[in-house]
C-alpha cells in the first residue's frame, strides 16, 4: 500500500510540475503547441514514472534486506551543521553539484553505450516540457550512476534531497521549453533552454554537445560545450518518425529503426 501511495504521489507531483511549465510556455513562446500535441508526452511522463518506480521497487527491497545505510558514508550534514541555515544551503548546493556531475557522465555514457534506451528521449520532433521524457529502463543504470554514489552522502533529513529533486526536475522541464526566457551570460554556468536545445539538434555540428542538465560547467571543463547564438535548430532523430503514442515510445529500444536514423557522432547503431 505504501508503494502505491508513494507511486501515486510521485506521478501526481511530476504531472503537476509539467503542467505548471505548460502554462508558463504560453507566456512568450518561440513555438506554440496545443494541449493535444502534449498528450503523448504527458502520458509518457505519468506511465514512465510509475513503471520506473515499479521496476526499482524489488531492488530497493533487496537493498533493505542488507541493512540500513551504506558501508561507507560521508557525514556532510555533521560537517556543515555548525553553520546553521548556511550549512543547509551548502548541503543543497553541494548535492546539486555532485548529482549533476554524475548525471553528466551518465548522459555521455548513454550516447556511447546505452543509446538504444536514450534514443527515446531524443525521438520527439517537438521540444517542450511535456516531452522531457525517458524510458523506464533508464531507472536501472541511473541507480548505478547516480543513486548509489549519492547514497553514501548523508544530509540533514529528507527535506534537502526532496528540494534538490524538485529543483532538478523544474530546471530539466524548463531546458526543454520553447520560451523566450533564457539565462544569457549565466549559461556559462547554468544550463538554459537555448544551450540544451543544441543537444537535441538534427544538425551534425551539434552532435554530442551540451550534455549538462543543470550546470554547463562540465561541458566547458570536458570539451563538449557549444555556445549557442541566435540558433533555434530543428530537433529529433533523422528518418525516425516522432512517436505519437505511449506504445511507440516504450517500444523504441526494441525496434529496428530506419537506416541512418541515429546521429553519426553517437557511434552506436540501433540494429
Amino acid at each position: 500500500m505504501d508503494f502505491l501511495v508513494s507511486s501515486a504521489f510521485a506521478v501526481g507531483l511530476g504531472l503537476f510540475t509539467v503542467l505548471t511549465l505548460v502554462v508558463i510556455e504560453h507566456v512568450g513562446p518561440i513555438e506554440r503547441y496545443s494541449m493535444r500535441e502534449r498528450v503523448p508526452g504527458l502520458m509518457m511522463n505519468a506511465v514512465g514514472t510509475f513503471l520506473s518506480i515499479f521496476m526499482m521497487y524489488p531492488i530497493a527491497r533487496l537493498r533493505e534486506s542488507f541493512g540500513e545505510g551504506p558501508m561507507f558514508a560521508i557525514p556532510l550534514w555533521q560537517w556543515l551543521e555548525p553553520l546553521g541555515w548556511l550549512g543547509l544551503g551548502l548541503q543543497f548546493l553541494l548535492l546539486i553539484v555532485i548529482a549533476d556531475f554524475l548525471a553528466y557522465w551518465r548522459h555521455r555514457t548513454e550516447h556511447k553505450v546505452l543509446w538504444r534506451i536514450h534514443a527515446v528521449h531524443h525521438s520527439p520532433r517537438e521540444l517542450h516540457a511535456a516531452n522531457d521524457i525517458g524510458h523506464p529502463l533508464q531507472a536501472f543504470y541511473s541507480l548505478i550512476f547516480i543513486g548509489l554514489p549519492l547514497s553514501i552522502i548523508q544530509v540533514d533529513g529528507p527535506a534537502i534531497p526532496f528540494a534538490v529533486g524538485m529543483f532538478v526536475s523544474m530546471l530539466s522541464f524548463y531546458i526543454h521549453s520553447p520560451i523566450e526566457l533564457h539565462f544569457g551570460p549565466l549559461r556559462k554556468v547554468i544550463v538554459d533552454n537555448r544551450f540544451h536545445r543544441i543537444h537535441h539538434s538534427l544538425e551534425e555540428r551539434h552532435f554530442d554537445k551540451n550534455f549538462g542538465i543543470c550546470l554547463s560547467i562540465w561541458d566547458h571543463m570536458f570539451g563538449t560545450a557549444y555556445e549557442p547564438g541566435d540558433e533555434w535548430p530543428k530537433v529529433g532523430l533523422a528518418e525516425i518518425p516522432a512517436p505519437r503514442t505511449l506504445k511507440e515510445y516504450l517500444m523504441i529500444p526494441f525496434r529496428r529503426p530506419v537506416e541512418g536514423s541515429v546521429p553519426a557522432a553517437s557511434k552506436v547503431e540501433l540494429t
